[in-house]
């Protein structure tokens, strides 16, 4: 069995969206983990997707039948969530990021700093898909 912790959760107003921003709220047992955060300009954020309760294996995208590995959707076999977000500001218990695309009250497992390591130049992407 596997279990996670979440390490906070996610505090924004309305419905999701990249262009957003949100607080991160860190759990008070986890803020030293942030040190040095704030010297990144972005953050890998993973997050549970805890409204999503089923899941399809085959998803229809533009026309194709493609299996869900292929998709962003949120209804998967492990409800996992990431997004790659601006951080704007990192203070005591709360990360303000601008581009996480998960509702209000989302638990948060993990933050990673993004750096060049996580950039790919002009990935493959094929015609059917088209980031909403």
């Amino acid at each position: 069995m596997i279990s996670y912790r979440p390490i906070g959760y996610i505090e924004v107003e309305g419905e999701p969206s990249r262009g957003k921003e949100s607080l991160i709220v860190i759990h008070e047992e986890f803020v030293e983990g942030l040190v040095g955060l704030d010297q990144f300009s972005h953050c890998i954020v993973i997050y549970h997707l805890d409204r999503t309760n089923s899941f399809e294996l085959i998803k229809r995208r533009n026309g194709h039948e493609v299996g869900v590995f292929a998709t962003r959707s949120p209804n998967r076999p492990n409800p996992i969530g990431i997004s790659v977000a601006e951080i704007l500001e990192v203070t005591e218990n709360k990360v303000k990021v601008r581009g996480v695309n998960a509702y209000n009250g989302t638990p948060v497992l993990d933050l990673k700093p993004y750096d060049r390591w996580d950039s790919v130049q002009n990935p493959k992407v094929p015609s059917w898909h088209q980031v909403q």
